[in-house]
């Protein structure tokens, strides 16, 4: 097989390459056959491109080039308007940048405005304001009069603008105008449309006649002109096809803005459903869907329809298929609104510093808790939850370096100070200190004391007593413990009616356990201890979870609950005779009846501890009061060391404390302070501390808190002043104290996805929940710029731009 060449050679592609060279050397210059080069008489130069068949021979003045190609066509020309192409480098730009003044006297005289307009706007203009036609005290022709001394002297008359026929009727002139400036009469017609490149053109009428003498003559030889009927012809066509296009355009604006008005309605639909955590959906979308079956946002829509005309339209009067109202246009729209909430709490967040929201409008200051979603974790390691808290910031183009505060339960992957989420984040911004989250550890310390219980009365009182309600609702203990003590004879009493009334023999017996357990002193003694522990608890919890919660406060409450605690530690006497007093309403025996001990089989290897003691009130204060008091106590402190480290760093500006430290001490914490927060807060930190001390001793006295001096100085233009103390009381305040609004997130996602809508996807879930979490900041949203996003998206069917 030989091998054959596939290709050119290079001889052959050098050949190919001359002829082409030399066909195109051929074709050089045959543009220039169609150009006619002419005088110039203006300052502009421009090129006038025309119709062939129309401009010929066609030479102009004001025009230095005239190219004709009968190709070339324009939108203009389908409307037999003349289409001026003008040479930017040698435009007028006095022309160009000329408009009407409706402020003087006869906007519309031709001596406002150059000979040729281009300018279609301004055409329009002068159009609309309507042709000047003054009916004022026209000069005479003095020029006239003094060559014609014995003649009248002559001038301008309003009968021109009128032409009598036979019939004696006057027929306005609507193309004669007169110019003030110029004292001459003219042509409008002409003046704005009339062609310059006709061989037969004459420009008189444009310039002005002030013939007066003849002008009658003039004017009737000019209406019958080949030149005037042209132009009248033109601005007919002209002001035709502008109004047509007006109509058209007030006809897709009118469209658009329907169609807006109904998104505008459906946005608010949603926005209204999703805050009351409300299903949208019902069958809707399924073929044998029914009215019957649909959801609550289609439900809403013929609810509106009925008193909105709108509404009413789109779903019983229009024709069409496209009405917006499918789940995949709400599923659109939600995510858009979801989106532009999180664009708000970004927006703020990125502008102000630490994390918190500083709102200078109304020169206070204040922390604000957001809610940015619900976001998968496939991998429960702290590597994956660090990981994936980095990504979400960097999403939402969030400065982690802005970090100075972390929030989180107890659980070891968070709280580990080794490895867990809050070293590992430690670790890239040294100053993010950890809080542990006070509520739950107010939590765990009521999980850790009841232990000691079971081990001195045994399993059987300790489970009626430490029955949890509610894992999540950390107060709901003393609701229910409290409901128990002081309902106690109204539940006895109920026990006591099914054990008479109830024909079931299985419910008797429950009955009859649960009453012969609760009709023992025992039982009404550790009731009563604990609705007593329980009770200062309850209100620290509350003010825990409080919006406004800052770290000082939260100690000062968990220091008067150890005090409270403390003080009840002595107070034995009193519970008990509390727990006598409520045995006695109902008859229960207070002395301690001796029980036969019932011991369980021992097997090998098992050890003797299955012996439980007699229940007498010594026991009692010995084996249960005290431990629990004691184990109460203990967790209280150890659990809040952490927090109690993170105050002191910043109890130095406590106002009480300011006025109370000496020299050295401000000196010591404010250099403790520099070294942790050097990143935030300058050296010059110690000598506006010390100015502070002494320039505001009085305002020191009225405030509280480091909340009221930051806004004091606020308050008082003062930030320039003391520029770090007001950065160290914002760090204070944007460290969180407890993650309660993590955790009410978590409620609404229960109530949000619930067993009937357990089919809802990840996406939609957490965008209701930004929309539902954050509903008061759905009213700040633009709803115009949602419908605009809605209509950019994609293509659409509907138009929706203005």
């Amino acid at each position: 097989m030989s091998s054959r060449r596939v290709y050119e050679s290079g001889f052959a592609k050098r050949k190919a390459k001359e002829q082409r060279t030399a066909s195109l050397d051929v074709m050089r210059g045959s543009m220039t056959k169609f150009l006619r080069k002419t005088s110039v008489t203006s300052e502009n130069e421009s090129f006038v491109v025309t119709n062939e068949n129309v401009r010929d021979e066609a030479e102009t003045k004001n025009e230095s080039f005239v190219v004709t190609n009968e190709n070339v066509r324009d939108e203009a020309e389908t409307k037999n308007e003349s289409f001026v192409v003008t040479n930017e480098n040698v435009r007028d730009e006095a022309e160009t940048n000329i408009e009407m003044d409706l402020n003087c006297e006869f906007p519309s005289d031709r001596g406002r405005f150059p000979d040729i307009i281009n300018n279609s706007n301004l055409k329009r203009q002068i159009i609309a304001f309507g042709p000047c036609k003054p009916d004022i005290k026209f000069p005479l022709d003095s020029t006239w009069c003094q060559d014609n001394e014995n003649k009248k002297c002559r001038k301008f008359s309003v009968e021109y603008y009128f032409t009598t026929n036979l019939a004696g009727h006057k027929i306005p002139r609507s193309w004669l105008c007169y110019s003030v400036i110029l004292d001459k009469a003219y042509c409008e017609s002409c003046w704005l449309f009339s062609d310059r490149t006709h061989p037969y053109f004459k420009s008189n009428w444009i310039k002005g006649i002030n013939d007066w003498r003849h002008l009658s003559q003039k004017i009737n030889k000019h209406e019958i002109s080949i030149q005037h009927i042209e132009a009248v012809t033109l601005r007919t066509i002209w002001v035709k096809n502008q109004t047509i296009d007006q109509s058209i355009e007030d006809q897709i604006s009118k469209e658009a803005q329907h169609w807006r008005d109904i998104l505008t309605r459906l946005i608010k639909i949603i926005l209204f459903l999703t805050a009351g955590n409300t299903a949208l959906r019902g069958n809707e979308g399924k073929s044998t869907s029914t009215s019957m079956n649909e959801g609550n946002f289609i439900r809403s829509v013929r609810l509106m329809a009925e008193f909105d005309p709108i509404l009413h339209n789109l779903l019983y009067t229009e024709k069409t298929r496209v009405k917006y109202l499918s789940w995949k246009i709400q599923n659109e729209l939600i995510d858009l609104l979801s989106t532009n909430v999180i664009t708000l709490i970004c927006e703020e967040i990125r502008s102000a510093p630490c994390f918190s929201i500083v709102d200078y409008r109304e020169q206070k200051l204040c922390c604000k808790e957001s809610f940015l979603g619900f976001y998968p974790l496939h991998k429960h390691g702290a590597e994956d939850h660090v990981n994936l808290i980095i990504s979400i910031l960097k999403n939402y183009n969030l400065d982690i370096n802005k970090c100075r505060g972390q929030g989180y339960d107890g659980a070891s992957v968070m709280s580990g100070s080794f490895t867990g989420v809050q070293k590992r984040i430690s670790d890239i911004i040294p100053n993010a200190s950890y809080v542990h989250c006070a509520a739950h550890n107010l939590n765990l310390v009521f999980k850790s004391a009841p232990r000691w219980t079971s081990l001195a009365l045994g399993d059987d009182v300790a489970k009626i007593v430490l029955k949890k309600v509610c894992t999540t609702r950390w107060e709901s203990r003393h609701n229910a413990v409290f409901a128990l003590k002081y309902r106690f004879k109204d539940v006895l009493k109920s026990l006591t009616n099914i054990m008479l009334t109830s024909d079931k023999k299985e419910e008797m017996n429950r009955a009859k356990g649960l009453k012969k357990k609760l009709e023992s002193f025992e039982f009404v003694l550790i009731l009563t201890i604990w609705e007593q522990i329980l009770r200062p608890f309850y209100v620290v919890s509350k003010k825990l979870q409080s919006v406004d919660s800052n770290l000082h406060n939260a100690c000062e409450c968990l220091q008067s609950a150890i005090t409270i605690i403390q003080n009840l530690r002595e107070n034995y006497e009193e519970l008990v005779t509390s727990a006598t007093h409520l045995c006695n309403s109902w008859g229960i025996s207070v002395n301690n009846n001796q029980r036969r001990q019932v011991y369980s089989k021992n097997f090998f290897g098992d050890l003797d501890g299955d012996r439980r003691q007699d229940v007498t009130e010594e026991n009692l204060r010995i084996k249960v009061f005290l431990p629990l008091i004691d184990t109460a106590l203990v967790q209280l402190n150890n659990r809040f060391i952490g927090l109690q480290n993170v105050v002191d760093k910043f109890n130095f500006l406590q106002p009480q404390v300011i006025l109370q430290s000496s020299e050295d001490d401000v000196v010591k914490a404010t250099y403790d302070f520099i070294l942790y927060y050097e990143k935030d807060i300058s050296s010059d930190f110690l000598r506006q501390m010390l100015s502070l001390k002494e320039v505001m001793i009085d305002s020191l006295l009225t405030m509280k808190t480091i909340k009221d001096l930051a806004n004091y100085i606020l308050e008082n233009d003062m930030a320039s002043l003391f520029k770090d103390i007001l950065t160290a009381c914002i760090i204070f305040i944007s460290l969180p104290v407890t993650v309660a609004s993590a955790e009410r997130s978590f409620s609404k996602l229960k109530i949000i996805k619930n067993y009937l809508r357990n089919s809802m996807g990840q996406e939609r879930l957490s965008n209701i929940s930004i929309l539902n979490i954050e509903r008061s900041r759905t009213h700040e949203l633009n709803v115009n710029k949602i419908i605009d996003d809605f209509a950019n998206k994609k293509a659409r069917k509907k138009n929706f731009s203005k």
